[in-house]
Formats: C-alpha cells, structure tokens, sequence
C-alpha cells in the first residue's frame, strides 16, 4: 500500500518543479508588504496611468514541455503565481516566440486599489465583439450569414448595438452556433474561432467519450483577449 502513496507524493514534487522551472521573478519590490491572496488576475489597459497601483514584481513565465507551451498555458501560470504574489492586476511587456527560444510572457505585477480597479474597469469598450482566429492560419467565419475570414494572428471587431443581433456560425448546420443580441452598456465579448477538430460535442451514448466537431466559437477570458491584442500589436512594430 505504500508504493502508491510514495508514487503520488513523487509525481506531486516532480510537478511543482517543473511549474516552479516555468516562472522567474524578474524584479521584486523591497516595500511591498502581503495584504492577502488575490484571485484577480486583471488587465490594466493604460499603462501611463499608474495612480492607486503599487508595485509588486516583474514575472517572467516560459513556456515547457511538461508546462504547456501555449501562449493561454504561460499566461495561467503567471496568474498563479501572480495571486501567491498578492498582486491582482498586471501589465504587458512583451512576448517571444520563436523555434530558437522557448515562447516567454514577461509582466509587470501591481496590487491595485479599489479605485483604480473600478477606472481601468470604465475604460473598457462596451457594446462590441471580437473573434480570433488561429496562429498563422487564416479562419473563416459566418456572420450575420455572411462569411468573413479572420486573417492570421488577427482579430476582427464587431459593433453590436443595443437591440440588434449579432449571428456567429462556424462549421455549417452541425457545428457552433452563437447568437448575441446587444444590450445598453454590455461589457465587450471575445471568442476564439477554431477549426475542425476532436471533442467539443456531447458523445454519442455508448462511445468512448471521443467526438468530432466541424468548428468551434469559443468565449475567452476577457483579460487574457485584451493581452491578445496587446501581442498582436507587438508583432506589427
């Protein structure tokens, strides 16, 4: 009974390490006292606007084999480490990706008030929606019954006023649908576009769980899109 036990405790360690491997601070502050755990994990969307923002680190979170090499991946683990940290909003710095290097996310890491929280909140655009498409492939899409393609580590936005109605469709009859009707004041949405693939369907009953999809329209995490956008922009300078 106990090689189990001692397997499980192993695995646990060799896991936390090659977490522990995936992320460097960077810079630390000297000041910076704790005030408690964090779950937010917030996009500050202007950077020259530092009032009510206290400096906590600088992270630096790579992509591994073991950790993941996604950009969604690295940036999950900097949110972990981000809340043990008791920081609750972060700033982006840059993002490598290259077949030399291992894909690296670096992030500034602040503890914001309540205040500031609520202004970087009142910032953000209302009333649209963006769809992106995959890394370094074009993505079609139907909108409004009308196909448009998503150009390669693009985004394309889409105003949705209050009242109207905004038809998403990928993969025909048999796969995703989204339809999104505008209303006064609605937070921004973001939706991954992806292509065919494994999984994202009910399975048949009696399967083994595996099922095909013809197209999926995925919703982000709104602070992880806006960070998208902030790497798109990146590669155009």
């Amino acid at each position: 009974m106990k090689f189990p036990y001692l397997l499980c405790c192993c695995l646990v360690i060799l896991g936390a390490r090659s977490y522990g491997q995936n992320i460097d601070i960077l810079r630390k502050s000297d000041t910076f006292e704790r005030k408690g755990k964090h779950r937010d994990f917030v996009y500050w969307n202007n950077p020259a606007d530092t009032a009510g923002l206290e400096y906590v680190a600088t992270l630096s979170s790579k992509g591994s084999a073991m950790g993941g090499s996604s950009l969604w991946e690295i940036w999950s683990h900097a949110g972990n480490r981000s809340a043990r940290l008791g920081s609750n909003v972060f700033i982006f710095r840059s993002f490598t990706d290259s077949d030399s290097t291992k894909p690296e996310l670096v992030l500034d890491l602040y503890l914001a008030s309540e205040e500031a929280l609520q202004r970087n909140a009142g910032r953000e655009e209302k009333n649209v929606v963006y769809l992106f498409g995959n890394k370094g492939k074009e993505m079609s899409v139907k909108v409004n019954a009308t196909q448009k393609d998503i150009p390669a580590n693009g985004v394309l936005r889409f105003a949705l006023p209050a009242g109207e109605e905004l038809k998403l469709n990928k993969g025909g009859a048999t796969g995703a649908w989204r339809n999104i009707r505008g209303e006064e004041g609605k937070a921004a949405l973001y939706f991954s576009v992806s292509g065919p693939g494994l999984g994202g369907a009910v399975p048949p009953a009696g399967s083994m769980g595996i099922s095909l999809n013809s197209g999926r329209i995925t919703e982000m995490n709104p602070h992880f899109a806006r960070m998208m956008m902030a790497v798109q922009q990146q590669r155009i300078k």
